[in-house]
């Protein structure tokens, strides 16, 4: 089927459905750049193989790939041109093969030279991919399975290299994607460590600057360095001719002439210094509506935050200054952070919301909930109760579409609030229709930050409960404290009505649930393997325990299975 697509789209045709959407808009790139699919024509990088991302990655790479060891897998790293760096192989025939498809160190693997793979697709488009057999473009590289992922720069964000993790189809895991995603942060969180003081700096000033404005413009330049937001990429600043002012000994930042391609007010800049010499500039400027942003988390948009650790108070306060001038407004957040509660807490007084909840269209059809939802906004207007749209994740791609042409047709009023709504990412890139309907809500998302980083939140909900919460020790609060809390809310609930069944009026760590010491274990793991334990434990969910049948799903051995959940504390 997926080699019937290829050669449909070879003659202008579309494929089918059956095909990933990015993938089919990799082999539309790979054909545009005249890839070929019957061989893989291999050029020579141009980026030095002892490049930062090199020197930064090697040594972690290398000694986190002992665990990968039995695997039957590869790492493979690449600069930012698509130049293969580095490269691990444990298994014999897997190296002979990769050798042969000329994957060694020193080749170019960007998409417009090889095609759809894991390393020039992640590099491409940005985002993580798994690529599996015939997915590929070229036919060569049908016998490999290939999860890819950019790693960005930590303070200019921009892509440094990419990571992927290759095995042969027979050996692919469930595990590659999980364990890619650790390895990249690792490697982000050192190149972090690594960065210079200067860029440091001046990420500390970007940083401080944006909280003050949540809807102005941004930017943070120096000669090597440019850090901006959205609104202030659209400065069209030209950094290197400032920046040369600068460096041309202009006697005070007021005197410098900012040449930009838009028409903004109200822009003001200042040095940043260090050890009395200047290291970086900070431009500034309000211009409100004129910058648009698109509202999509998953996308890389910057999300409105709190300025400091948040607690529940400081979210209704700072959720209000977001909305403040505008009429539609989107918070997301993980699932149970209290996105709805939230909304109606700020701005459910003194008149209750109206909520139109995108879950129930399952139960009251598509048909029916769109006509209430035309009907419920059309009435929203100045001075009247906002809307609150709940689950937009819910909907179909087909109600999103109409829900969609519902909004267009509704009057903007930059009077007051008029339309909340609450998403809540499931991890993927929003599909079309979803990215549309985000698109129309005109403010930055506001994003409710998971309980696991509010601990005052925790400590107030189970630690200052009065007489009916048991106390607790010091070591239960702290792994209490230090706990994920994937379930947010719903799962502190829980834990609390747990803690006021027990009948005891003190509560240590071995009276804690027999998980949360497995938790508390599971915490000393390294990122890979953690990775494992959490495909592992998905596995076994999915099997309703059959541990064959997991190790099936996951691609290893009985043994290996047990193996593994002892030394990750799984039962």
């Amino acid at each position: 089927m997926i080699d019937d697509d290829r050669e449909l789209l070879e003659r202008d045709g579309r494929p089918s459905t059956a095909v990933r959407s990015e993938i089919a808009n990799s082999w539309r790139r790979s054909q545009i750049s005249g890839v070929s699919p019957d061989a893989v024509t291999i050029l020579p990088g141009e980026a030095p193989l002892d490049s930062k991302i090199a020197r930064v990655a090697v040594p972690i790479l290398s000694a986190m790939a002992e665990v990968l060891i039995g695997a039957n897998t590869s790492l493979l790293l690449s600069a930012p041109d698509g130049t293969m760096l580095w490269r691990w192989t444990e298994d014999n025939r897997l190296k002979a093969l990769l050798d042969r498809n000329s994957a060694v160190v020193g080749t170019r693997w960007s998409e417009d030279v090889v095609g759809t793979n894991g390393l020039g697709t992640s590099l491409e488009t940005g985002c993580p991919i798994t690529i599996h057999g015939a997915e590929h473009f070229a036919e060569a590289l049908h016998a490999f399975t290939c999860a890819g992922a950019a790693i960005r720069h930590p303070v200019t964000r921009r892509v440094a290299g990419t990571l992927s993790v290759t095995s042969l189809n027979e050996h692919s895991s469930p595990l590659m994607a999980a364990t890619l995603k650790k390895l990249v942060r690792e490697v982000e969180e050192q190149l972090y460590g690594d960065s210079t003081l200067r860029e440091r700096e001046l990420l500390h000033h970007f940083l401080t600057e944006k909280r003050r404005r949540s809807d102005g413009a941004v930017v943070v330049v120096n000669g090597d360095t440019v850090i901006t937001n959205k609104a202030g990429a659209k400065l069209g600043i030209d950094h290197r001719a400032i920046w040369n002012q600068v460096e041309a000994g202009r006697p005070a930042a007021a005197d410098l002439e900012l040449d930009r391609t838009d028409g903004a007010e109200d822009i003001s800049w200042r040095t940043i210094e260090h050890a009395g010499s200047v290291v970086g500039l900070v431009i500034v400027a309000s211009q409100g509506t004129d910058y648009p942003s698109a509202a999509a988390a998953a996308s890389g948009v910057r999300k409105a935050r709190a300025s400091r650790v948040p607690n529940w108070n400081d979210l209704h306060t700072t959720l209000r200054q977001v909305a403040s001038g505008c009429d539609r407004i989107l918070v997301t957040g993980e699932a149970g952070v209290g996105k709805r509660t939230l909304v109606q807490e700020t701005f459910g007084a003194p008149t209750p919301l109206l909520e139109l909840d995108c879950a129930e269209t399952e139960e009251l059809g598509s048909k029916q909930w769109l006509a209430m939802a035309r009907s419920t906004l059309q009435q929203t207007g100045t001075g009247a109760a906002p809307v609150l749209l709940s689950h937009l994740e819910s909907l179909s791609v087909g109600s999103l579409r109409s829900l969609g042409r519902i909004l267009d047709c509704l009057p903007r009023d930059a009077g007051g609030l008029r339309i909340a709504a609450t998403w809540t990412p499931t991890g993927n890139e929003p599909g079309p229709a979803l990215q549309s309907l985000l698109d129309r809500f005109a403010t930055e998302p506001f994003e409710v930050p998971p309980l696991r980083k509010r601990p005052m939140d925790i400590q107030h909900r189970l630690l200052d409960q009065g007489p009916a919460v048991p106390t607790l020790t010091s070591t239960a609060a702290e792994l209490v404290q230090r706990h994920p809390w994937p379930g947010n809310h719903r799962q502190l609930e829980e834990f609390r009505r747990w803690l006021i069944r027990q009948r005891r009026p003190v509560i240590d760590l071995v009276d804690l649930p027999a998980r949360w010491s497995r938790d508390a274990a599971r915490s000393r793991l390294t990122a890979i393997q953690a990775a494992e334990a959490d495909a592992i434990s998905a596995a076994l969910g999915a099997h309703n325990g059959n541990k064959a049948a997991a190790a099936v799903e996951l691609g290893i051995s009985r043994s290996s299975l047990y193996r593994k959940m002892r030394e990750y504390h799984l039962t």
